[in-house]
């Protein structure tokens, strides 16, 4: 079966040495480290070992010839690439609207306020069945990251190569959160930048300085965590930390907002 044009992109945009394997969940079917691809330095092989999937079976791309003299370079030498991955927005993306499973979810996390005040941009993934939170860097669709909304795995899957957080609402004040529901959940009074997993990354310090003061409000299993990258990051803008009893999303409309306010008019 011949695979999709954003499968290709996707492999061959894959960062790991060449003659070398790569192996992690399936993109396409989602289970769990049966996808895997190898590279010869000229082409990129790839098979999922799951029966059901639909690219089951070997296939491959030609590298184009700037990838593949970059992936022959050893690692430790290779200067940074200035200029960030494109991302094409996935012609299954579709109106959130689609899919009242999808919408549900939406509302259920508190995401559906942002949604509908634009602040937001909230598509439904009809091939892998989830809710999908578009990443921008200003105007521009850099990223996507998609919650599952039937149980399936992995939870959360990030569709492009960018290192930018998710970022909600315009306020002068952040509030650093793990997950794109829970960033949406605070936009209405501080500007929600979820970090798409628990590491800080220099790309996220950059961004969160511009801020005038950054709160960091992580799960209550990543409290250690939470309080590392306050003070990383406190030497580049206030920042304080939030101890969550619950989760941020999963608070009512009118407890959340008393709770977030209660950190950011001191």
């Amino acid at each position: 079966m011949k695979s999709p044009a954003w499968l290709c992109g996707y492999v061959e945009s894959l960062d790991f040495p060449s003659l070398t394997r790569y192996r992690s969940d399936c993109p396409v079917c989602g289970k769990k480290n049966t996808f895997s691809v190898s590279d010869d330095g000229l082409q990129r092989l790839w098979y999922c070992f799951h029966a059901d999937c639909n690219v089951s079976g070997r296939t491959g791309i030609t590298l184009t010839k700037n990838h593949a003299s970059k992936m022959f370079e050893k690692r430790a030498e290779r200067p940074p690439d200035p200029t960030p991955q494109t991302f094409t927005v996935p012609d299954t993306f579709v109106s959130l609207s689609r899919s009242i499973e999808a919408e549900l979810y939406v509302k259920r996390v508190q995401s559906y306020d942002a949604y509908l005040a634009g602040r937001a941009d909230i598509r439904y993934d009809f091939q892998r069945n989830r809710a999908v939170y578009l990443v921008k860097n200003g105007n521009k669709v850099v990223d996507a990251a998609g919650r599952s909304i039937d149980g399936r795995t992995p939870k959360w899957y990030r569709y492009g190569a960018s290192k930018r957080p998710f970022t909600c609402g315009v306020h002068t004040c952040a509030i650093l959160v793990e997950d794109c529901a829970s960033a949406c959940s605070v936009s209405n009074n501080a500007t929600g930048i979820a970090l798409l997993g628990t590491n800080l990354l220099a790309e996220h310090v950059d961004i969160l300085k511009q801020y005038d003061r950054v709160f960091v409000a992580l799960d209550k299993d990543a409290t250690d965590k939470a309080i590392s990258m306050v003070r990383t990051l406190h030497s580049h803008v206030p920042t304080k930390l939030i101890v969550l009893k619950t989760d941020l999303k999963n608070m009512k409309k009118d407890e959340r907002d008393d709770f977030i306010r209660s950190y950011i008019d001191r």
